[in-house]
């Protein structure tokens, strides 16, 4: 991954979730990172139902050489603290979580990146 940036997840009214929103920024030119970012969301659909859960603001890294658009599916874990997102198009969503399930448990499924 040739790019590094940030990403939040925050907390929905649900007691579980197979549905999320990982919410981050992609920087606009790699190459000089003062002329802004991006706001992009990746909207998650897993094969697995986990406890609510929710990260800081900004304190999961987003890793990336592109940000693909449009449907991209994943694979990861979730639990003790720390959540670790891999997606079939390269992009790594890793970090520090509140809640979730107490053990590491792995799930995958798909999702739909948006600019916004």
């Amino acid at each position: 991954m040739s790019n590094e940036s940030f990403a939040t997840i925050a907390a929905e009214d649900l007691p579980v979730y197979n549905m999320f929103i990982v919410r981050g920024v992609q920087w606009a030119n790699p190459d000089d990172n003062d002329e802004g970012t991006i706001p992009v969301a990746y909207t998650i659909n897993s094969d697995v139902t986990v406890p609510k859960f929710w990260s800081d603001d900004k304190a999961l890294a987003l890793l990336y050489d592109d940000i693909p658009m449009g449907f991209d599916s994943f694979r990861g874990s979730i639990g003790n603290g720390r959540i670790f997102i891999e997606t079939g198009k390269g992009v790594t969503i890793k970090g520090p979580i509140h809640g979730g399930p107490e053990e590491g448990q792995s799930f995958t499924g798909s999702g739909t990146w948006l600019v916004g």
